[in-house]
């Protein structure tokens, strides 16, 4: 007795040590996950809306975080708004979530994993890349030249013929004249965005990204439209277009 005596206690302090030590690797790991995940996590605390988009679909959707499973790394969102008919086609597919704080703005990507019908909510693989950005990281030069001019050519409808307001690497800032918000909502696909800039003529096809309406000092609608899949040579005239444009007169 008197052996496991002196053993036992020996035994017991290495067995706590051991324990200590897994102990704050896991509170530090869940401590360096709380961190990683704070965005969402308050997002969902304050009940914030979120922004969905859905793969090759040009709608947009809202819906909360209800969930963040640090533990089996999964995301659970809130039934869609507007609803949709069948949730459940969304699972296999891949959707992106965004959220704008001021000038800043959230994007991840994840994929949806399950549907449930009681609770009424998506169950997505929690990314591992989590934080707001920067909404821009191209420079946007104003433009005051009346003789840059576009042709917006949508898919259904007349042409716009219109005015430049503001361009960067990423898109540009037009201005039409009259009402065209009957034609226009956003994510809508334009089949080709044609700029003339000093005998050049720049195409890509764009996205409305946002549209406003002026009553004064003249009718007019003004529209931000991201460039997509622009060619490697008119991604370079543009390129040298706004360095040109960003030298002091």
């Amino acid at each position: 007795m008197g052996i496991f005596d002196k053993f036992f206690p020996q035994r017991m302090k290495e067995k706590q040590a051991i324990a200590n030590i897994i102990d704050a690797s896991i509170n530090k790991r869940l401590i360096s996950q709380i961190n990683q995940y704070a965005p969402l996590i308050q997002l969902q605390d304050e009940r914030q809306l979120i922004e969905v988009l859905i793969q090759n679909e040009t709608d947009s959707f809202q819906t909360m975080i209800i969930g963040v499973d640090l533990y089996q790394q999964q995301l659970s969102i809130d039934e869609l708004s507007p609803k949709l008919f069948n949730p459940e086609s969304l699972i296999g597919k891949t959707i992106t979530i965004r959220h704008q704080s001021k000038q800043k703005m959230l994007t991840l990507t994840s994929k949806v994993i399950d549907w449930d019908d009681l609770s009424l909510s998506f169950l997505l693989n929690l990314p591992s890349n989590v934080a707001y950005k920067a909404r821009r990281s191209e420079p946007r030069v104003p433009i005051s030249n009346q003789a840059f001019k576009a042709v917006i050519d949508p898919i259904y409808g007349a042409p716009w013929y219109a005015g430049i307001v503001n361009i960067s690497q990423g898109g540009m800032r037009i201005v039409v004249t009259g009402d065209i918000r009957s034609n226009l909502h956003k994510n809508k696909p334009l089949r080709d965005c044609e700029l003339e800039v000093d005998n050049h003529v720049i195409h890509s096809p764009g996205l409305v990204k946002s549209f406003s309406y002026f009553g004064r000092p003249y009718r007019r609608t003004e529209v931000s439209i991201a460039f997509e899949n622009m060619g490697e040579e008119e991604h370079i005239l543009l390129s040298n277009l706004i360095s040109q444009l960003c030298i002091p007169a």
